[in-house]
């Protein structure tokens, strides 16, 4: 089986563009209520809604422009079993390409939220539940929506500034290619490093065994996955 072309993902691209510049009406914040929230908390908010939101796409404008703009999507919520939270993959679009959204939360500097000292790293990942194996190379692709709050009339609401459409077995090689060479390994479908201990040990030429290593609690994380497109589009809003 041949994995899914560029051109195919270019034409998705295309197709998802019109979700570019719009304003998600579901969800308002008055502005003087910014400082109670971090980015972070503000983001696992918007990125729930937008994963609710995608199927039924046309209702989440206002405006009856944007509405019809959005029926052409295309997109389905993916069938999965009951008591799964989280299956894969989260869509079904109608060219029977499989999608799996990740939301981007862009932090808008100008907007008085409770930041950290320090910037944290985004939460997104590829989990380990989605595997080479689990994948269909020829049509699954990961889209990114890239989604940042915005104010008007004094309520912020999320607006997505930005999407990405990749090939998901790409990205897929490349996060276990780099467990791989940072010397991880899968051991009963988890992956795993090495653990303290077992770095102590490699120092005096012992052998490892897979007591030596721990779960990867990185693993996946899109920033981690060292896929160029991937990198090249989060550069762009991180």
């Amino acid at each position: 089986m041949s994995e899914i072309s560029q051109q195919e993902i270019k034409v998705l691209r295309n197709i998802f563009a019109p979700l570019i510049g719009i304003k998600i009406d579901w969800l308002s914040i008055p502005h003087q209520a910014l400082p109670g929230f971090e980015p972070s908390q503000i983001a696992v908010i918007v990125n729930t809604l937008i994963d609710g939101i995608l199927p039924q796409i046309e209702l989440i404008s206002s405006t009856k422009e944007n509405q019809e703009k959005l029926k052409t999507i295309g997109l389905q919520k993916s069938p999965n079993f009951i008591g799964e939270r989280e299956s894969y993959p989260d869509y079904i679009h109608i060219s029977g390409k499989r999608v799996e959204l990740k939301g981007l939360f862009v932090d808008n500097l100008s907007l008085k939220l409770k930041r950290p000292p320090t910037p944290r790293e985004p939460s997104a990942r590829l989990k380990e539940n989605i595997t080479i194996n689990s994948i269909d190379i020829a049509k699954d692709v990961l889209l990114i929506a890239a989604i940042q709050l915005q104010e008007e009339n004094g309520f912020c609401s999320p607006f997505i500034v930005d999407i990405e459409v990749l090939s998901m077995v790409e990205c897929i090689k490349a996060r276990d290619k780099r467990l791989e060479e940072t010397g991880g390994k899968w051991i009963d479908g988890i992956p795993k490093v090495v653990s303290t201990v077992g770095k102590k040990k490699l120092k005096v030429g012992q052998i490892l065994l897979d007591a030596d290593y721990e779960k990867d609690t990185n693993f996946g994380k899109l920033k981690r996955i060292p896929y160029k497109p991937l990198q090249d589009f989060l550069s762009k809003w991180t």
